[in-house]
């Protein structure tokens, strides 16, 4: 099916409730499909923030790298997935990384158009601070997760919010393995580990990367 730039930009959360005519705006100075293959770097802390960006197709992981250069997995973006709002508003570098983990299509907008279309669509702004808050939310979950629970139940309560997520007790691990211990703060041997007891314990079952909750 060929892309389509209005209904790429019409996806994106922050601009639900946008009028067609301002979307055909948005479609029209966004840049559309960039390809982009597995390993890309799309930013680092040296990047100028200046574009939000929208994964049209594959997977990017987002993450930071400790003093010691060990990798720490903040979140991962999928089908349109959007990332690095801020760019809309704020003129500095990125603070993390972002590599393409499953060759994408990234579609983007500048800040400048978008200032621009701003000062037209005053609820472009408010849209923009609900996406924030969803995230600031998503961020304390994921502390949680790592911060006040036993290995075992970091991984059940991650399970169980993609589930809820995705209204499913059945799906797809969204994340590799070693890509979702270090998003729990754990090491790929503990994930396995627990992953065999929760099915022992009779709250999951696994065949592959397909999850089902009991």
């Amino acid at each position: 099916m060929a892309h389509d730039p209005f209904k790429c930009v019409q996806g994106a959360p922050i601009f639900k409730g946008l009028a067609d005519a301002d979307i055909a705006e948005l479609a029209k100075i966004s840049v559309h499909q960039q390809e982009f293959k597995r390993g890309s770097v799309l930013y680092d802390p040296t990047t100028p923030l200046d574009r939000m960006m929208i994964v049209d197709e594959g997977r990017v992981k987002v993450y930071q790298l400790n003093e010691n250069g060990k990798e720490k997995v903040l979140y991962m973006l999928r089908d349109g997935a959007i990332d690095s709002e801020a760019a809309l508003f704020s003129q500095r570098d990125h603070f993390n990384y972002a590599e393409v983990v499953e060759d994408a299509k990234i579609c983007s907008i500048g800040r400048a158009d978008f200032q621009a279309l701003l000062h037209r669509v005053p609820t472009v702004a408010f849209n923009l601070l609900n996406i924030l808050g969803d995230r600031l939310t998503a961020l304390e979950t994921v502390s949680a997760l790592t911060g006040n629970l036993k290995s075992k139940n970091r991984v059940l309560a991650y399970l169980q919010q993609v589930g809820q997520e995705k209204q499913a007790t059945q799906f797809i691990l969204p994340e590799k393995k070693k890509e979702l211990a270090s998003f729990l703060g754990i090491t790929p041997e503990t994930l396995s580990r627990q992953l065999k007891q929760l099915v022992a314990d009779g709250l999951l079952a696994i065949d592959g990367r397909q999850i089902t909750l009991r």
